[in-house]
């Protein structure tokens, strides 16, 4: 008896060990049926070799590196325009994440127009938008792009209202009394726009209800008369709740007070909201409910373009569980007097654009900081 009993204790370990096995075997491949990974990952020998050694992306110094855009999409003004630009560089071990804001008026001599331009050049040339942005952000920025990852902004609002919106630290408060709202943009608020002849030139000019009139050329943010086409928004500093429509006014906003006017105001916005949002799609809230990520797929289905091929999607996946949200560095290119790498270039030299460009001019001084920001660690 106490033979037989020795026995069984001796093999009581070796099968907790096969019964547990079993259980993260099934759990993973529960999990990859319900990511929808597991055409990609079972699809061969390749495939899973790649999944479990961690190979197979593209990288450059033991870096993977991707941009991210942000478009408007069909009902938006300049729907291919690249509104977000971030370029996320990731270490091969997922312990060093850095996320670049790349400023939407950052100047692209070769095309002689704003980066936020390329990527709408492209597709409406050759349908070649996320190779032209990534050749861009290549070559301005001195830093190979391995990938490229698109979602317009009715993607992004429908998958924020299915995680069940996010919680965002507003760090300032301010107001923005001029956010375009949507479906308005050509409103003329009661007011009329006629012909006039003014020192024997024809000039369009806008007309209130007293018969007072303003030339189209001179109508500035300070004096816009089409106060109907705009809402104010007004947001509090301290945690709050927001759903899809709210997060994405939160990181559009582009008249905001206290500071949040700028371009990179708006790009650390749009960081915060990017990392809240992952934080949301790997809760157990939402990894635990099967139908919540199948719809989370559908949704970026149809709002995505991307250049990352079937093989790589799980590998992806899985660098995106290891990522430590406490560990990703955040750089904001901005034109700081003191610490700024870049400066406001003149109009008239840019074919009257407000645009931005590196301090001095100096394009190899910005690669080689935005280098000593990926490689710090």
């Amino acid at each position: 008896m106490h033979e037989l009993g020795a026995k069984s204790r001796r093999r009581y370990p070796v099968v907790k060990i096969i019964l547990l096995s079993v259980l993260v075997f099934g759990t993973l491949l529960s999990s990859l049926y319900f990511f929808k990974l597991d055409k990609y990952v079972l699809k061969g020998p390749g495939s899973v070799v790649k999944f479990i050694t961690d190979s197979g992306l593209k990288s450059e110094n033991g870096r993977t590196n991707v941009l991210l855009l942000g478009i408007g999409g069909k009902g938006h003004e300049g729907p291919d325009l690249t509104d977000t630009i971030i370029l996320a560089s990731i270490d091969k071990n997922a312990k060093d994440v850095v996320l670049i804001s790349i400023p939407r008026d950052l100047w692209v001599s070769d095309l002689r127009a704003k980066i936020n331009h390329v990527y709408a050049y492209g597709q409406e040339k050759d349908k070649s938008g996320l190779l032209s942005a990534e050749k861009s952000v290549s070559q301005l920025l001195g830093i190979p792009v391995h990938y490229a990852f698109r979602v317009n902004f009715d993607g992004f609002t429908k998958a924020i209202n299915l995680v069940g919106g996010l919680n965002i630290d507003v760090e300032n408060s301010f107001s923005d009394p001029k956010y375009p709202i949507e479906g308005k943009e050509d409103d003329l608020c009661g007011l009329t726009i006629e012909n006039q002849e003014i020192k024997g030139t024809k000039i369009q000019v806008v007309k209130d209800a007293t018969g007072s009139a303003i030339p189209l050329t001179e109508i500035t943010d300070q004096n816009d008369p089409f106060i109907c086409r705009y809402e104010t928004l007004n947001f509090k500093k301290g945690t709050i709740e927001i759903d899809g429509l709210t997060a994405l006014k939160y990181v559009r906003s582009r008249h905001g007070t206290n500071g949040e006017g700028s371009d990179f105001a708006r790009s650390a916005r749009q960081q915060k909201v990017i990392l809240a949002f992952r934080e949301k799609i790997l809760s157990s809230e939402t990894l635990t409910n099967p139908k919540k990520i199948i719809n989370l797929f559908s949704t970026f289905g149809d709002s995505i373009d991307t250049d990352i091929k079937d093989d790589d999607i799980a590998l992806f996946a899985k660098i995106g569980t290891k990522l430590d949200t406490s560990s990703i560095r955040r750089v904001v290119l901005d034109t700081n007097e003191k610490n700024g790498k870049l400066e406001f270039g003149l109009p008239q030299n840019y074919s009257g654009q407000a645009v931005v460009i590196p301090k001095n001019n100096n394009w190899t001084e910005l690669s080689e900081y935005i280098q000593s920001e990926i490689f710090k660690h």
